[in-house]
């Protein structure tokens, strides 16, 4: 599967939880690796995010696979304390955090194809409770509401997003601990506002 390849060769020990995107707590940086915020953020040549919510704080943005046309980045969110992974790493674990991957794909067809593994990935592996198309900034997603069903996972459940243009196909899942009592679905839509496809 290209989404795992992509994670396995960013040598930063991501894995996948069975879904569509989500990295586990394993692949979680420490505050010594997060890069410098800002407010516009450029994913590959045809999404530019504008995050206006003050409460995500850009962690990591890796464009590793760029000639296999992946991209990732991730946003932060409440307070942190230290987590012990299953590598046995200690890591800063957030009370939330939002990744997004960017596949560029050669087709149309490709894409869709990409997101549509993404969304089967999730409909397959969450405890989904509701499930919408929204469209935001023009653009039309896949809206999945859901909790994790892996015990072992810190975070308990989250939102995630899914849709594809032109050649391009994209995941953004937000995912929190159980004690995170922000509204998930308005801060997702509204990063989702501040996406832009050229």
């Amino acid at each position: 599967m290209k989404t795992k390849r992509f994670f396995l060769i960013l040598g930063f020990s991501l894995t996948l939880t069975l879904t569509g995107c989500t990295a586990s707590p394993s692949g979680l940086m420490d505050s010594a690796e997060t890069i410098e915020d800002s407010e516009y953020v450029t994913i590959g040549r045809h999404l530019t995010v504008h995050n206006t919510d003050n409460r995500l704080t850009l962690l990591d943005h890796k464009d590793t696979l760029a000639s296999d046309g992946l991209y990732y980045a991730s946003w932060r969110a409440g307070n942190s304390e230290e987590y012990e992974n299953s590598d046995g790493d200690t890591v800063n674990l957030y009370d939330a955090q939002l990744y997004l991957l960017l596949a560029e794909c050669k087709t149309t067809e490709a894409a869709e194809d990409n997101k549509n593994s993404w969304l089967d990935a999730g409909q397959a592996n969450y405890e989904v409770s509701d499930e919408k198309t929204i469209s935001c900034n023009g653009q039309s997603y896949t809206l999945l509401a859901y909790r994790f069903t892996n015990k072992e996972n810190p975070y308990s459940h989250g939102v995630s997003a899914f849709g594809d243009f032109e050649n391009c196909a994209v995941c953004i899942e937000l995912t929190c601990r159980e004690t995170y009592d922000e509204n998930l679905e308005e801060m997702l839509t509204a990063f989702l506002e501040g996406c832009s496809y050229e």
